[in-house]
């Protein structure tokens, strides 16, 4: 089989994954429809509102930390540009495999003079800090969903603690060396201070916090999980959107992270309720994140966005 032959069956596998992932809930919806239906569903849109506009906030705020990281390893964009960089090369990630999400953020960079490599070095960079604190904000917040779901709070623990391991301390400037020379780009060596790395990791852990605020206003404004629920829910948001953004074969981790959130939400409410209510967030934050970035694409456009003149990287490397 040629190597194009065998990407195309991965990517067929991928899909196959998705879909299946997808099928389940679908298929446990429509046989437990009848309790949805009858739930005594209400939506308080005070609350609602509130909720999306946190997030959207939140998703604000993960882009200033990207151009943090940027800056840190010695590239610059505006903010506007960053935010529709970060926004438009993010919705790669609703295509299997996380190759597009990157490719698509370097590309849209470079068009705006920033090195490609230093685009996706920012991108994986900022991404371990999402993974290192999303871990141990999870380990903080779901003690008591660790109590009936044993292997939790260990697994976060100990991802926190390796993830962080590397961030804080020397290993982060050795391993970002040894990678550079693996795509023979040694001379976009930066090296960042740890306060920086240690600020950056306050930033985005104070993010997880507020991303999982807004979930628990949403949760609350459709049900009530009782006054007990709000640091579980908290962390729920958190571990579910790491564990579908780890999945890579399934694009934006589509079902993966329902299915998270709905077997941790049936602690506190009905398990088809549980199911029912997670769908509706992913409905809840992609439509944010599209009317965020649909919103950018009309205040901006994107013609600047194409590489054709092809600008020179405005970045400390030249």
């Amino acid at each position: 089989m040629s190597e194009r032959g065998g990407r195309r069956w991965i990517r067929w596998l991928e899909r196959g994954a998705a879909l299946v992932v997808v099928g389940f809930l679908v298929a446990y919806l429509v046989e437990n429809w009848g309790a949805v239906r009858d739930y005594e569903w209400s939506v308080d849109w005070g609350r609602m509102a509130l909720a999306a506009g946190l997030h959207a906030l939140v998703y604000s705020g993960y882009v200033v930390l990207w151009r943090h990281v940027l800056e840190a390893l010695g590239a610059r964009l505006s903010l506007a540009d960053a935010h529709r960089v970060w926004y438009l090369g993010n919705l790669g990630r609703y295509v299997p495999g996380k190759v597009l999400q990157l490719a698509g953020t370097a590309y849209l960079a470079r068009a705006r003079g920033v090195s490609p490599v230093l685009a996706v070095a920012a991108t994986m960079v900022a991404q371990l800090f999402v993974l290192g604190t999303g871990f141990a904000v999870a380990a903080a917040t779901l003690p008591e969903a660790a109590g009936r779901i044993a292997w939790l709070e260990p697994v976060s623990l100990a991802a926190a603690a390796a993830i962080l391991l590397v961030l804080l301390t020397p290993l982060f400037d050795r391993l970002y060396r040894a990678a550079l020379k693996v795509v023979r780009r040694p001379e976009y060596h930066v090296e960042v201070p740890w306060t920086i790395r240690l600020a950056l990791t306050a930033g985005y852990a104070g993010l997880w916090l507020a991303f999982g605020i807004a979930f628990w206003l949403f949760v609350g404004a459709v049900v009530e999980p009782g006054p007990d629920a709000f640091w579980p829910v908290v962390g729920t948001w958190a571990i579910g959107y790491m564990a579908g953004w780890m999945v890579v074969f399934v694009p934006g981790g589509l079902g993966v992270r329902e299915g998270v959130y709905a077997a941790l939400l049936a602690l506190y409410i009905p398990p088809t309720i549980a199911v029912a209510t997670a769908v509706l967030a992913r409905v809840w934050s992609t439509t944010i994140e599209l009317a965020v970035a649909g919103g950018l694409l009309a205040r901006y456009g994107m013609a600047d966005l194409r590489v054709g003149a092809d600008p020179e990287p405005r970045d400390a490397h030249g």
